[in-house]
């Protein structure tokens, strides 16, 4: 379940905390690799912010949180996340800042190392909580780290989590990362050799991604969907459709919030009603949403960025990274339709926006607007994700069932909406700006959109 950090439920215990150590020795020349899209404009937005002293704008920091049980054994641990560090070589990536920007290097498995701090005991929950909220402001993509983990030990069990900074992972590397450290965990403790063969590569990934994109051009027929979002009124990024009180060229401070929508008997009554008319659970979710919107006094076309995992089933599926691209979604809100009608017409939003995932939004903006990545930061973005946690890579081990997933950020305009199911139900995870209007907003939105999607379940 993706959950604030604020909401965790974390039992009092020992705390430890470790972090990457690489050689004080400068990285080899040939260690340089070239950003992904998504972390060019990353980088750019933190080098920003940096340089005029703000908070990083939209940097997210996202952790994973699972339990151990058991009498746990620190040094099994350590080994485990020593394995998954030098299995993605992501992780073994490292930030230095140039004359201009930022460049990447990455160190050998051999070069990695951790350094473990005993923290002391935390006595509350209210102090578990605020040491994993300090965990989640201490990555950065300037000046790192990228990734730190921790531990609240107990006497038969344990409460782990691995932070990492936007740069290097995405949600959808919570529960491998989950499934990956459980896994090894039980081999180290077991006296088994742990599998030595590395992950899929999310530096290949970004090459390749690169490869392709550079070689479109803006009259490609690729970038058909892109043209059409913009030339119909389409805004990039899309901006919220609805007040949140946001001052123009100001970064507010952001809020994080979870709120169960169905429980899991009425989410599969739900996912029933929209197959039999001729849909899906998402595509239920997006005609509800742009219905929704509308009712709350928003346009009758609702616009936003949709997330699409790029790993796909074989070399990538199971690699913690940044596998995420934006696709500009239209979803029209008629006023009067059947449930079959509103679902066809998210279809015909959603299939056409999913087919340009090979097209990274970044480039499609270089090509059709000749706009940077960090033009837009302070807009109040429009944002639409949904996640099946029970299918995702890694669920298939148990310590994911219980999991939780946090993502963190400084600030933000917009309001971001994270929905996702688990055995438990449907749930929404929202950041969205820190303004009294913002929070009844989105109060509002999520109790009408519950009576919506109540609705389409009849």
């Amino acid at each position: 379940m993706q959950i604030p950090a604020e909401a965790a439920e974390i039992e009092p215990g020992h705390a430890y905390t470790w972090r990457i150590s690489f050689p004080d020795l400068p990285a080899d020349p040939g260690s340089r690799r070239p950003a992904s899209y998504n972390q060019a404009a990353h980088l750019a937005a933190a080098c920003s912010a940096h340089l005029s002293d703000r908070p990083p704008p939209f940097a997210l920091a996202i952790a994973c949180s699972f339990e151990l049980t058991s009498s746990i054994d620190l040094s099994a641990l350590e080994g485990a996340l020593l394995h998954l560090i030098r299995r993605h070589e992501v992780l073994r990536t490292c930030c230095r800042r140039t004359a201009r920007s930022v460049s990447i290097h990455v160190r050998t498995p051999e070069e990695t190392h951790l350094e473990r701090v005993d923290a002391g005991p935390l006595l509350s929950r209210v102090a578990t909580r605020a040491h994993l909220h300090e965990l989640l402001r201490l990555v950065d993509p300037v000046t790192g780290p990228l990734m730190v983990a921790g531990a609240i030990v107990r006497e038969g069990s344990a409460t782990v989590h691995v932070v990492y900074d936007h740069l290097v992972a995405d949600v959808l590397s919570a529960p491998i990362t989950v499934a990956d450290l459980a896994r090894v965990y039980e081999d180290l403790v077991h006296g088994r050799r742990p599998d030595p063969a590395p992950a899929g590569s999310y530096l290949d990934f970004a090459r390749e991604e690169r490869t392709h994109n550079l070689a479109l051009r803006a009259q490609d027929e690729q970038l058909q969907h892109w043209r059409g979002f913009l030339t119909d009124g389409g805004e990039h990024p899309p901006a919220f459709p609805l007040d949140l009180g946001v001052r123009p060229g100001h970064v507010h401070p952001s809020v994080n919030r979870t709120r169960t929508l169905l429980p899991g008997p009425l989410t599969d009554q739900l996912e029933t009603a929209c197959r039999t008319s001729g849909g899906s659970l998402l595509t239920g979710l997006l005609a509800a949403t742009a219905a929704t919107l509308r009712e709350e006094g928003g346009p009758d076309i609702y616009r936003a960025l949709m997330p699409i995992n790029r790993r796909g089933q074989h070399r990538y599926s199971r690699s913690i990274g940044w596998f995420i691209n934006a696709v500009p979604l239209a979803i029209p809100a008629p006023r009067s339709a059947s449930l079959a009608s509103r679902l066809a017409l998210a279809r015909a939003g959603y299939e056409p926006a999913r087919q340009q995932a090979d097209v990274h939004s970044v480039r499609a903006q270089q090509l059709l607007r000749s706009a940077d990545a960090t033009s837009e930061v302070h807009r109040p973005v429009s944002f639409f994700s949904y996640l099946d946690f029970r299918t995702a890579q890694g669920a298939e081990h148990p310590s994911t069932r219980t999991a939780t997933v946090h993502a963190w950020s400084s600030a933000c305009n917009g309001s971001l909406l994270w929905f996702h199911r688990n055995h438990s139900g449907l749930h929404l995870n929202s950041l969205h700006a820190d303004t009294p209007l913002a929070r009844q907003t989105t109060d509002s939105l999520a109790h009408r959109l519950v009576r919506t999607l109540l609705s389409f379940s009849e």
